[in-house]
């Protein structure tokens, strides 16, 4: 972040009790660039406060016209905040969003918010990331502050899907969004991170914890009067909560909780509803964890001749 080409930035490190040294080497770091040691401020916390509560508290300590959040086990292209905010002065943008990298151990290969690198105008753009057609992560978008600092904004609770939540709120305020087709940010895939896990424990986590952070999206886009009009997003959220069980559904007690769970999602892949049809293929599905035949059938499932649209699979 320290070879960032925009000079006039702000950086804001909160360290929330990280077990590593990574706030001691970003300082020991800063002294290689002198020229950045009085607009870099750190916020410790004395306990754990979790990821939504230290990305509010840089919010709250940021002083700058707009916002980037950067994750810590990330990086950035040099050029990002010098592009995204001359996009922003440009179209007088609320938020700009960008591509990004998904960079694993053995390769890298960029995420486009859309095919082809284009997203159409700003209307488009904010209906696409609430309905969530595109890359939906906080940390490929400029934000304004005043979007966060000037309206009624509700915030996640819990550290997963998070994402969800802040970019949804921030599309729905901002006035004007503008896209710069170039991926600028590298997010490291982390095998190990608080949401890759595969055993039984962290897979019911996740579930729980996607579901009261997609309860209070929800509440929000009530309480705004979204549902009907984004009600393709509202579908794939509930659909996004419930597919966390799906590897657990061999046990009777997860497959009564998956069904119990927005019912009304597996009533639309089995009969299609106002908004959407069904296909063949994701009735052979539901079926098929109704009978606690999936995970078993898994790799049948996933064929050609029964894979259903990707936005469904776990």
């Amino acid at each position: 972040m320290y070879r960032q080409t925009l000079e006039d930035i702000e950086i804001v490190l909160v360290d929330d009790c990280t077990p590593d040294d990574s706030i001691d080497i970003a300082l020991r770091t800063l002294e290689d660039f002198s020229n950045r040691k009085s607009q870099v401020r750190v916020i410790r916390h004395d306990h754990n406060m979790n990821l939504p509560q230290t990305r509010w508290d840089g919010i709250e300590a940021a002083t700058g016209e707009y916002i980037i959040l950067i994750d810590g086990d990330d990086y950035v292209d040099e050029r990002m905040a010098e592009m995204l905010y001359a996009e922003a002065v440009k179209t007088d943008a609320d938020m700009v969003v960008c591509d990004h990298w998904l960079c694993t151990s053995t390769d890298s290969r960029v995420r486009r918010m859309a095919p082809n690198g284009a997203l159409g105008n700003g209307d488009n753009i904010k209906a696409d990331i609430i309905n969530l057609n595109v890359p939906v992560n906080v940390w490929c978008k400029l934000v304004r502050r005043s979007v966060y600092t000037d309206n009624d904004i509700v915030w996640p609770l819990k550290g997963y899907a998070e994402d969800v939540v802040v970019s949804t709120v921030t599309a729905y305020y901002a006035k004007r969004i503008a896209y710069v087709a170039e991926p600028l940010y590298y997010y490291r895939y982390n095998p190990k991170s608080y949401s890759r896990g595969l055993d039984e424990e962290t897979r019911l986590r996740l579930f729980e914890d996607y579901k009261v952070n997609w309860q209070i999206l929800y509440q929000f886009m009530s309480r705004e009067h979204l549902l009907e009009e984004y009600e393709e997003g509202v579908f794939k959220g509930k659909m996004r909560v419930k597919k966390h069980l799906l590897p657990l559904v061999s046990k009777r007690k997860y497959r009564r909780l998956y069904f119990n769970t927005f019912p009304e999602i597996d009533r639309a892949f089995l009969w299609g509803n106002k908004c959407r049809r069904t296909s063949y293929r994701e009735q052979v599905w539901v079926i098929a964890i109704w009978l606690g035949l999936y995970p078993k059938l898994k790799k049948q499932l996933y064929s050609k001749r029964f894979r259903p649209r990707a936005e469904w699979l776990p």
